[in-house]
């Protein structure tokens, strides 16, 4: 029998609405509050900060100054000592650098490394902070990626530490998209009527997102589809250097489709929002595995995304999803038509990809791996 809780000190760098921010605090969720206290630590606020607070034993912010802040570092390690953390789980780099010093340096305690990004690792492995991460890996207990790629990308930079590289595949609680509506009440509240179709993507306007590229291929169709409508969940952030919603919202006005597109701004009822839609699209430049995808696929709706890694990790051309040459808009126009003009298409993808993410990305399955990762 166990005497003590596990306390696990989650880290993030901000807690806003993104695909890291949705994954850990559906994590924090389903795992075992009977054998955990959880906290966690973030660095920029956000809407999530109520939702965290629900779940949590503890929850702090941090503010770090703008470049190297060794005082955000401590403020962590003092963190790690008043709440005897036993685990610290840092998602993404940054976040992992300033755990550094107050899990491994100032204190013995289990570190992991959580990366989401391929982008992300290669810019850190391009970048003078390569020689700190492989020195910081050496040291961490586990470095984890949430997709193939990611896990392979990491083992062949760091050879040295490549037995302790390894992936955690996203999982989705597949279970809060089945429920039966009034989908047609929930399409009019976005003045999307039964005859509409509605093509939509669930991403933050950022410039790795591509939204640019759906709506270079949508204004093509609109001109032989009058029925077509395009939806947007999701919002950019000023603070964000990748922010592309000016960008995103100055060539919806220059092809002068404002009518079509509907931006239905941040959503927290996902599985609601996927209910209005009749296909999904990911146009991404680069993903790590996207939740999104899960979730689209769990509420049977088809999908269509770039070919890039971690989005055809999850979609098998023709028979889960359909995928398209990473920002070629012509080839994306082709793909939505297939989908547009095919129902049964459309129903086939749903069907098939529905059983994949039911067989391959359950929940109980993504939060026991989690687990055992997380003991100690």
């Amino acid at each position: 029998m166990r005497k003590k809780k596990i306390n696990i000190l989650f880290v993030l760098i901000q807690i806003n609405m993104g695909g890291t921010e949705r994954i850990v605090l559906d994590l924090i969720r389903k795992l075992d509050h009977s054998k955990y206290r959880i906290y966690l630590v973030y660095f920029i606020n956000g809407i999530l900060e109520n939702k965290f607070k629900d779940i949590c034993y503890g929850v702090f912010n941090i503010s770090k100054k703008e470049g190297f802040d060794p005082i955000a570092m401590l403020k962590i390690s003092k963190l790690i000592q008043e709440h005897q953390i036993d685990v610290i789980n840092a998602h993404h780099y940054m976040p992992f650098f300033y755990s550094y010093v107050g899990s491994k340096v100032l204190h013995r305690r289990k570190l992991i490394y959580t990366e989401h990004s391929v982008a992300e690792v290669k810019t850190v492995l391009s970048s003078k902070h390569k020689k700190l991460l492989s020195l910081m890996t050496r040291n961490t207990d586990c470095i984890l990626g949430v997709s193939s790629e990611i896990e392979i990308i990491l083992k062949n930079a760091f050879p040295n530490s490549s037995e302790r590289v390894q992936s955690i595949i996203n999982g989705v609680d597949i279970d809060r998209f089945i429920f039966s509506t009034d989908r047609n009440k929930l399409r009019a509240k976005w003045q999307i009527s039964p005859d509409h179709l509605a093509i939509g993507v669930i991403a933050n306007f950022r410039k790795v997102k591509n939204h640019i590229c759906l709506i270079r291929a949508f204004s093509r169709l609109c001109e032989t589809h009058p029925q077509l409508r395009l939806l947007f969940v999701g919002k950019g952030f000023p603070e964000d250097i990748e922010n592309s919603e000016y960008e995103i919202k100055q060539l919806i006005n220059d092809f002068n489709i404002q009518d079509r597109v509907i931006m239905m701004g941040y959503q927290e009822d996902i599985p609601s929002i996927l209910k209005t839609f009749d296909i999904f699209c990911l146009p991404s430049f680069s993903e790590g595995l996207p939740v999104s995808i899960l979730e689209a696929m769990a509420a049977k709706v088809p999908v269509i995304g770039s070919d890039v890694w971690g989005i055809r990790e999850v979609i098998s051309h023709e028979k889960t999803g359909l995928l398209f040459l990473s920002n070629d808009d012509f080839a994306l126009e082709r793909e939505l038509e297939r989908m547009i003009n095919d129902r049964n298409l459309r129903e086939s993808i749903s069907c098939n990809a529905f059983n994949y993410v039911n067989q391959h990305h359950g929940m109980q399955q993504w939060i026991a791996a989690y687990d055992r990762l997380f003991d100690i």
